[in-house]
């Protein structure tokens, strides 16, 4: 009896370190593949009732890697508009080999969060975009 319940803990404790493994899973390069558009920004910053996030766009090219990133004429949030390699590490993702974010995916948003620099104040920044 003592060797089926040690039998019963262990095959329990497997089944459940499987089940953890798979929810923690980083997303994939291929779930940002496609095109985004900036729905929101949190930050230190301001930005009139009218202004027009709608107008950012970023667009994954998992197979190349590499981002489209489109802009306003007068703002821009990642960087300026042009198409950039990106390199993405389990939920990192860094464009032009220098600007570097946590991304989130859940069901249709993108969350970028910026990586500061802890010796510059108010550089904080999260980017929340809707899969067009």
């Amino acid at each position: 009896m003592r060797k089926f319940a040690i039998c019963l803990l262990v095959l329990t404790l497997s089944v459940s370190c499987e089940k953890l493994e798979e929810v923690n899973q980083p997303p994939s390069t291929s779930e940002l593949q496609g095109k985004w558009e900036l729905q929101s920004a949190s930050c230190f910053c301001f930005f009139p009732e009218d202004f027009d996030f709608g107008a950012h766009k970023l667009e994954f090219n998992a197979t190349a890697n590499e981002v489209i990133i489109e802009n306003s004429d007068d703002t821009f949030f990642v960087t300026g508009a042009g198409t950039y390699p990106i390199v993405v590490e389990n939920n990192r993702i860094t464009i032009k080999d220098s600007i570097a974010y946590t991304f989130q995916i859940q069901s249709d948003t993108l969350t970028l969060t910026f990586i500061d620099n802890p010796q510059i104040a108010d550089d904080e920044i999260s980017l929340i975009y809707l899969k067009i």
